[in-house]
C-alpha cells in the first residue's frame, strides 16, 4: 500500500481538520519564547567549557557549525508545521510519510526521554539553586521539584499564561548574559586563541557531538502549531529564535576561550561563575545560581507545553490511551498535563533514592532526541519539495552522522521502539 493511501485510511477526522479544542492563542514573540526556550537551557552553563577543554580555541567553529545546522532544522520543522499544523507534531510529519505505526513509534521515543530528560534539567537547577541557599543534594531535589510542578502548574492555567511567563524569564535572562558578556568582551585576549586548533582538528568534531544537546529543541515547538493565531508566524519565530541562540553561544563560546583561558575553563566552576566574577565580584555564585534556576525553567516549561500537545494528539489517534486526547472547557490538555507531571515526579523520586547522576540520565535522553531527529527528517525528505527539501536532506545526513554516537543506546530506542509497535497491534481500533 502507497503511503498516501495509507495515511487517508489511518489518519482520524481529527488529526485531518483543525480540532477546536486546542485555541489559537500564541502570538510572534510568545512563539519566539518558546522555541529559544527549547534550544536554550542549562546547557549554556557548562556546555562552552566542556567544549573549550575539549577542542580548545577551535571549538568555536563547533559552535558556529550547529548554529548554522540549526538554520536548515529550525527552518525544516517549521515547514512541516506549516504544510499541515497539527497538535500531534513532528510525529504526525512522520505519519503522513511512513503510516500510523512510525508516527506512534516517533511520538513513543520522544516522551519516553520526558522522564529522564526533565530529571536532568531539574538536577541542574536545583544544584544552582541550592549554591545559592549553601544547601546539600536535599534542598537541591526540592527546588528541582518545585520547578518541574511550577512549570506544570502555568502549563495547566493555560498556554498564554505559560508562554507570557516564558517571554518575561528569558528577557530578563538574555539581558543578564548579555550584561556578562559585555563586559567581559574587553578582557578577551587575542594570544587565548593560539594554536587555534592546539587539540587538532578531529576534536572539533568531537566538540561538536558534546555540543549537540545544546541545540535540541526545534522540533519541541512543532505540537503547538495549531494554536499560533497567524500560521506565518511559526516561520518568524523559527528564524528570529535561530538568531537569538546564535548571539547567545557564539559571544560566550568566545569570551569563554578568550576571557578565562580554555585550559582550566572546565575545571571547578562553570564559566558563567568566572565571567560574573569580573563583572559582579563576589555575589558571582550566588547572581549565577539564580541564573542557573532561571534558565533551567525556559527548557522545562517549553517542553512541558510541547509534550503535553503531543500526548494530547497520540490519545486522539488511540496511540496512547484515549482517556489522554481530550481537553478541559478552557482547551487545556489536562489530562496529559497530569499524566506527565506524575510521570515526571516519580523519575525524580528515583533518581533521588538512587542517587542517580546527570551523567547516568542523559544517554537516555539524547538517544530518543536523536532518533526523532533522523525519522522527523526522514519524513520531511519525502513531504518537501524545493529548496526546503534540500534543507531537509542536509539535515538528514548531520543528524544520521551524530546518531551513531549512541553507541549501545540503540537498544534503549530499540525496546521504545518495540513497545510503540506491540501497543498499536493490541490497543484496538483507532479513531474514526
Amino acid at each position: 500500500m502507497s503511503s498516501s493511501t495509507a495515511t487517508a485510511t489511518h489518519i482520524p477526522p481529527a488529526a485531518q481538520a483543525e480540532t477546536p479544542s486546542l485555541r489559537r492563542t500564541l502570538g510572534l514573540w510568545q512563539g519566539v519564547s518558546l522555541y529559544v526556550g527549547s534550544v536554550l537551557g542549562s546547557g549554556v552553563l557548562v556546555l562552552p567549557a566542556i567544549a573549550a577543554d575539549t577542542a580548545g580555541p577551535a571549538s568555536v567553529l563547533a559552535w558556529l557549525g550547529l548554529i548554522l545546522l540549526s538554520v536548515p532544522l529550525a527552518l525544516t520543522y517549521a515547514a512541516l508545521s506549516r504544510q499541515r499544523a497539527d497538535a500531534a507534531g513532528f510525529s504526525d510529519a512522520i505519519e503522513r510519510a511512513f503510516g500510523p505505526r512510525w508516527g506512534a513509534v516517533a511520538g513513543w521515543l520522544f516522551l519516553a526521554q520526558v522522564p529522564m530528560g526533565t530529571s536532568v534539567v531539574a538536577l541542574i537547577a536545583g544544584e544552582y539553586g541550592a549554591s545559592v541557599l549553601g544547601g546539600g543534594q536535599d534542598l537541591a531535589f526540592a527546588f528541582g521539584a518545585a520547578l518541574v510542578v511550577t512549570a506544570y502548574a502555568l502549563n495547566f492555567v493555560g498556554l498564554r499564561v505559560s508562554a507570557t511567563a516564558q517571554l518575561v524569564t528569558l528577557a530578563v535572562i538574555v539581558v543578564g548574559l548579555a550584561l556578562i558578556v559585555g563586559r567581559a568582551l574587553p578582557e578577551v585576549e587575542p594570544r587565548a586563541f593560539t594554536p587555534f586548533f592546539s587539540k587538532g582538528p578531529v576534536a572539533v568534531g568531537l566538540a561538536a557531538v558534546q555540543l549537540f544537546w545544546a541545540f535540541v529543541g526545534w522540533e519541541a515547538i512543532t505540537p503547538l502549531a495549531r494554536e499560533f493565531k497567524d500560521p506565518r508566524d511559526i516561520w518568524r519565530a523559527s528564524m528570529l529564535a535561530v538568531g537569538i541562540v546564535a548571539l547567545v553561544y557564539l559571544p560566550l563560546a568566545i569570551v569563554t576561550i578568550g576571557a578565562t583561558g580554555h585550559g582550566d575553563a572546565a575545571h571547578a566552576q562553570t564559566p558563567l561563575v568566572l565571567l560574573a566574577a569580573k563583572v559582579f565580584g563576589p555575589s558571582a555564585s550566588r547572581v549565577v545560581g539564580i541564573a542557573g534556576l532561571l534558565l533551567s525553567f525556559i527548557p522545562v516549561n517549553a517542553y512541558v507545553a510541547g509534550t503535553s500537545r503531543l500526548a494530547f494528539a497520540l490519545g486522539e489517534r488511540r496511540q496512547l490511551p484515549a482517556w489522554l486526547g481530550v481537553t478541559s472547557a478552557s482547551g487545556t490538555p489536562h489530562r496529559a498535563l497530569a499524566a506527565l507531571c506524575a510521570v515526571v515526579l516519580v523519575a525524580l523520586s528515583v533518581t533521588w533514592l538512587g542517587r542517580l547522576r546527570i551523567a547516568d540520565l542523559l544517554p537516555f535522553s539524547a538517544s530518543s532526541f536523536l532518533a526523532t531527529y533522523v525519522l522527523s527528517m526522514a519524513a520531511a525528505v519525502k513531504l518537501l519539495r524545493g529548496p526546503m527539501s534540500h534543507a531537509a536532506i542536509v539535515s538528514l545526513v548531520a543528524c544520521t552522522a551524530v546518531f551513531f554516537f549512541v553507541g549501545t543506546f540503540i537498544a534503549w530506542v530499540a525496546a521504545v521502539a518495540v513497545c510503540a509497535l506491540v501497543y498499536q497491534r493490541f490497543a484496538g481500533p483507532r479513531a474514526g
